[in-house]
């Protein structure tokens, strides 16, 4: 008897909107989110309902904190040190990036509804190719999504069990205490639940981008459709009458989709204003750390935590890049439309779509920067100096 029925997994995947392809796709994610308290995509959310699992999330994050400064009243080398702060920051990120997620779960569940619905519909439209591309591609995200989440895990773990086999016991990361005895049980509970903590934090802080890039893809999906639409011939037996009407449905038709994906691309950009903020600090304070420990020693544990950070930054200006060349690639369709054999009161319309296609799309941030790879190598760069003074000091 299966544990997990296809009922018994609908019932804990509930989402906004009617049930489809997609829902299906990203269960494996609902399931955990729901497990952890945080399918805010379950129209019967709640805070008060999640409450328990929302305080167990609070007491693991005072437990760790409280073992970071155990350990850090008791180290001066910078190695340890640095890797405590890492901690720390980690700890002080999550609940951030957590609390600005949930804050706007109704923009959210409004984003994923047009996503699944209007964007899917009209990929689907476009070809039976593209829409099995968004499952294929779909699937895959998920895949890379729990190998970015294990990976620092596993590394951490594996360091863990030699010593542990080699009658040494470690605590999963030297700068934290499990501040509890050594010695068994106390020893596997402490063990077990930073390992929990660990998963969790990834888990919250790599889901949270993920839906980012999800909701990107989407609608670069439904880009490339709209561009498609827009290229059509007369047909041989078709009067140049009858090729103007179809002409200026089809522009009607393009006009709405292109008004959908616009709003969709306002929305997605204000709700995540601030919150692809984080990684880009993120990464400029890990990049620092790194290159400070990498100056002392290597850590490969530590050092397991490089890509997933590396992924979320890469990910949120590279889709930030594509909505750009997208646009441009929309405009360039546009310019190519059979518009010449419109009658003339259609040729105004058409006119009035240009000059507001050419405006400006694009994502950024809460203080102005373009999600983009200029601003990911700008984030590089100052993280790489800010070491260098840093590195300066200490010598």
């Amino acid at each position: 008897m299966r544990l997990l029925t296809e009922e018994t997994i609908s019932k804990y995947t509930q989402t906004v909107g009617k049930r489809n392809q997609i829902d299906e796709i990203i269960k494996p994610i609902f399931l955990i989110q729901r497990l952890l308290g945080q399918q805010t995509l379950d129209p019967s959310w709640t805070w008060r309902r999640y409450i328990w699992n929302q305080l167990f999330t609070v007491s693991l994050l005072l437990y760790v904190i409280l073992g970071t400064f155990e350990v850090l009243s008791q180290i001066t080398d910078i190695k340890t040190t640095a890797e405590a702060y890492y901690t720390l920051i980690i700890c002080s990120i999550c609940p951030i990036k957590y609390l600005l997620f949930v804050g706007q779960r109704y923009t959210f569940q409004k984003l994923y509804v047009t996503a699944k619905t209007d964007l899917f519909d009209l990929i689907k439209q476009n070809s039976e190719e593209k829409e099995s591309a968004v499952s294929d591609k779909g699937k895959i995200m998920i895949k890379i999504l729990f190998a970015l989440i294990t990976f620092p895990c596993i590394m951490y773990l594996v360091i863990a069990f030699c010593y542990y086999a080699g009658g040494e016991r470690v605590t999963l990361s030297k700068t934290t205490s499990i501040l509890m005895p050594m010695a068994s049980p106390f020893y596997e509970i402490g063990l077990i639940l930073h390992t929990i903590f660990l998963f969790e934090m990834a888990f919250s802080i790599l889901s949270i981008d993920m839906w980012f890039v999800f909701l990107m893809f989407m609608l670069c999906m439904a880009s490339d459709s709209l561009s498609q639409m827009l290229k059509v011939k007369q047909n041989n037996n078709e009067t140049d009458q009858i090729y103007s009407i179809r002409l200026n449905d089809l522009l009607r038709k393009f006009h709405k989709a292109h008004q959908k994906q616009t709003k969709y691309l306002s929305i997605l950009s204000d709700m995540y204003k601030w919150a692809s903020l984080v990684p880009l600090l993120q990464v400029f304070l890990f990049v620092c750390l790194l290159l400070l420990l990498m100056s002392e020693g290597f850590n490969w544990a530590f050092a397991s935590n490089i890509l997933p950070i590396f992924v979320q930054i890469f990910a949120y200006n590279w889709y930030g890049e594509q909505i750009k060349i997208k646009t441009a690639n929309t405009n360039m369709a546009l310019l190519d439309f059979d518009w010449t054999k419109m009658h003339l009161k259609d040729k105004k319309s058409y006119y009035i779509i240009m000059t507001y296609m050419n405006k400006e799309f694009g994502i950024k941030t809460a203080v102005g920067n373009d999600l983009s790879l200029f601003t990911m190598t700008s984030v590089l760069k100052a993280s790489y100096q800010t070491y260098a003074v840093l590195n300066t000091m200490k010598d």
